[in-house]
């Protein structure tokens, strides 16, 4: 029996020797692998956050924010700079409020959205948030206390993704497409599209599109992120994302006014779009049910537009 103890022990000091120094070879040696990948965007992205003091519009959201807008335009048409912090839905709703977070002033705009408001507020996908953060001490700052142990389950994961890439020499290639940190501009908006992955029409008949769901939950965390924006001064509004609508659709204009008559009632900011008005045909989609084409991001920044001033406008004195 003490000599099976004793194996036993050898053994998982062995495994934690072995662990221990793959840890310490990520950390000093190999970590910072992604810093090309699409994800190593929200680098550039709170850069120019953290750039502009003055009063600015941030919109927030996940990756129909990323692909969805004309953001220079916007900023031509408001007269205010323009951040464009979308990324990835699956690193949650709260994720993206807190890297707004980072540097919200007086008089700025948050334009907000989201697909859903009945998330449970935590990452969703802790090996993609592994990548998210890389080498980037600054964004592991935003890793909230309810997502460490995920985090930590999920590091094997990229533990291996990054020693693979080190020792395969792929780590930090540009691929050359959409999902690169070189597709965006300075704004923060996807700007590269290759054309093999726009969609067609029947890419839309299996597609899932949902009514988005309001949770009680979801809306006491998104009234405190509004509350804390106008303590900074700031301004949070609701607007549309883009909806597929045409011969597929199993949804009408009702379902999501019925949608969009709750949010108004639950929210402790204003919801400045109809969602109807972001319906748009299939020919403006890229790749996903929430991407846009380029034609599509110019129609959904002219809504936008429309929606800023005409809210403005209502709340003038």
């Amino acid at each position: 029996m003490k000599k099976f103890l004793r194996c036993t022990i050898i053994l998982l000091a062995a495994v934690l020797l072995i662990v221990g120094a793959l840890v310490l070879l990520d950390v000093f040696v190999v970590r910072g692998m992604f810093q090309k990948n699409y994800q190593a965007s929200i680098v550039d992205k709170l850069e120019r956050l953290k750039s502009i003091d003055e009063p600015k519009i941030i919109l927030v959201g996940h990756s129909n924010v990323a692909f969805g807008f004309d953001s220079k335009r916007l900023e031509d048409e408001m007269g205010m700079p323009v951040v464009n912090l979308g990324l990835h839905g699956s690193l949650g709703n709260t994720f993206h409020e807190d890297l707004a977070k980072q540097n919200i002033g007086e008089g700025d705009i948050v334009v907000v959205c989201h697909t859903t408001f009945a998330d449970d507020g935590k990452i969703g996908d802790y090996a993609l948030a592994w990548i998210t953060v890389d080498n980037n001490n600054e964004i592991a700052g935003l890793i909230r206390s309810e997502d460490w142990f995920g985090m930590l389950a999920a590091y094997p994961d990229y533990l291996c993704n990054s020693l693979f890439s080190w020792i395969t020499g792929r780590g930090n290639r540009d691929s050359g497409s959409c999902y690169s940190r070189t597709a965006f501009n300075e704004y923060g908006d996807i700007v590269r599209r290759p054309e093999e992955l726009k969609v067609s029409d029947d890419f839309f008949k299996d597609a899932v599109i949902e009514i988005p769901k309001i949770s009680k939950d979801c809306i006491k965390r998104f009234n405190e992120f509004c509350d804390y924006v106008k303590k900074k001064g700031a301004t949070v509004v609701i607007a549309g994302y883009p909806i597929a609508y045409g011969e597929y659709s199993k949804f009408t204009a009702a379902d999501f006014e019925s949608f969009e008559a709750s949010l108004k009632a639950s929210v402790n900011c204003d919801v400045i779009s109809h969602y109807s008005d972001y319906f748009f045909p299939y020919s403006y989609f890229y790749d996903t049910v929430l991407h846009l084409t380029e034609e599509g991001a110019a129609a959904r920044t002219d809504r936008l537009i429309n929606d800023l001033k005409t809210w403005q406008t209502a709340n003038a004195n």
